[in-house]
């Protein structure tokens, strides 16, 4: 059963005494506030839910209260509102959905309460206005692209219990400067803080187990990497377009180096490739103007599958190799192309 009571269109469930704000025929405008019960025909019921889409593209929204029984906000509930500035989320609220508040472009600031389990993909892309943004608590998840595009963030607070970083998550977030991942994040995935140009620093934990590809391309701010020593693959260009780059940690267990994975790295100067590395990916150094010292300290040359460099690094880059093997590097497949070789 549909009714419109005091300005708000509700689905009403006799059977559970329950209430879902839906659309109105009349988009929704001004400030809102969602109650805890409303009556209609002498029966009292638990507002519980905001439908998907119920106040999409309402361009006149500026404020939204949510009712203390408030446990979930559907798919696209709130994209499209252009003037909503202000949200007070409900204590009881447990899941918001995929691109609940996609575009909506004058929020600046959000808190949510501590039992939100549960963020959709893109649910606050494009909020171009997001200065801080304070997540939950109990969070395992940082949804894909769940804050790409925001290009205004400046602070992120996460529980303790975020298990994974997604895709695109902060994908374009310029105006980050610095994030702290908590001690259980496992993996990072695919382009996750991808032309954050503003992040200096990041320090990932030893919890980390996968730093997947492009995770930090075009963070062109950041200065140090460490790699975690749970990783074992430097991926697909992690590290590429990273310009102002000057000093990477690779640990031990580093199996291989991948594709452009610090291409066009133009402030690097040395790195270090460790001794358990039996693969270098096409393109790993190219555009690496400013390197001086490419040390490498494995007993058989890396396979390479095409060039790991351009022409300039090849010919001022000093490559340096475990005793004795000068010979084995200077005939190996692209390796051959260094000019400058010297034993440590």
């Amino acid at each position: 059963m549909i009714a419109n009571i005091d300005k708000l269109t509700y689905l009403l469930d006799e059977s559970k005494k329950c209430a879902t704000v839906t659309k109105s025929l009349v988009p929704y405008s001004g400030d809102i506030v969602v109650p805890a019960t409303v009556e209609y025909g002498g029966t009292v019921y638990s507002v519980s839910d905001i439908l998907d889409e119920a106040f999409a593209e309402c361009v006149m929204l500026r404020s939204v209260v949510l009712g203390e029984n408030v446990e979930s906000i559907g798919i696209s509930a709130f994209e499209g509102c252009t003037a909503l500035s202000n949200v007070t989320f409900s204590a009881a609220l447990h899941v918001i959905g995929m691109s609940a508040f996609k575009g909506c472009t004058a929020l600046e600031e959000f808190v949510l309460p501590s039992d939100v389990i549960v963020i959709g993909k893109n649910a606050f892309s494009g909020c171009t206005a997001l200065k801080r943004a304070f997540l939950s608590d109990n969070l395992i998840n940082i949804e894909p692209s769940l804050f790409d595009g925001c290009k205004s963030l400046e602070k992120v607070s996460m529980g303790s219990m975020v298990e994974s970083i997604g895709e695109y998550a902060f994908c374009g977030c310029t105006a980050l400067t610095e994030i702290s991942l908590p001690d259980c994040v496992v993996s990072v995935e695919g382009w996750a803080f991808r032309d954050c140009v503003s992040l200096k620093k990041i320090l990932l934990p030893n919890s980390v187990a996968s730093v997947k590809k492009g995770a930090f391309w075009g963070c062109s701010s950041l200065v140090d990497f460490e790699l975690p020593k749970g990783v074992n693959l430097l991926d697909q260009g992690v590290l590429a377009n990273c310009e102002s780059l000057k000093n990477v940690v690779l640990h031990d267990g580093v199996l291989s180096i991948g594709y452009g994975a610090f291409y066009n790295c133009a402030s690097l100067e040395q790195i270090t490739v460790p001794h358990a590395v039996v693969s270098v990916g096409d393109q790993a150094f190219r555009g690496c103007s400013a390197l001086k010292e490419l040390r490498v300290l494995c007993e058989a040359a890396p396979m390479c599958s095409g060039e790991i460099a351009d022409a300039n690094v090849y010919s001022h880059t000093m490559l340096r190799v475990p005793a004795g093997l000068v010979g084995e590097y200077g005939f190996a497949r692209i390796w051959e192309h260094f000019e400058n070789v010297e034993e440590f």
